[in-house]
């Protein structure tokens, strides 16, 4: 792997490390999602500056290249993320559509006892 790719996926992963700690900060992020993150980059950080330490790995799963075998991984990672992302989504949908729910009731009861003389 060339050096400079070397620093610049180091120079990478130090910068994703410190907003993720900035994201902490500003409460975006509970500690959870804190480590998680922080333990994702700090493994970046280290594939990059030592790629030679997943020849081992590559072999068994007979992967030629090592850029072969990050891509690889990142659609998995990314595969992961997005799996995660879309159940939070639903998730928040569904809240949001009870309490839309909720607020309308409310909101219909409200204007019938106005009605009423």
């Amino acid at each position: 792997m060339f050096i400079g790719l070397q620093i610049i996926g180091i120079v990478f992963g130090l910068t994703m490390s410190y907003l993720t700690f900035v994201y902490y900060k500003r409460k975006n992020y509970d500690v959870e999602a804190l480590f998680v993150w922080l333990a994702i980059w700090i493994g970046f950080i280290i594939l990059a500056a030592f790629p030679s330490t997943v020849y081992g790995i590559m072999q068994e799963l007979q992967i030629q290249r090592t850029v072969d075998f990050f891509v690889i991984g990142g659609f998995l990672v990314f595969s992961v993320l997005l799996f995660k992302s879309y159940g939070l989504s639903k998730r928040n949908q569904k809240q949001i559509e009870a309490l839309v729910r909720k607020l309308a009731l409310k909101r219909g009861e409200e204007s019938i006892r106005h009605k009423k003389p």
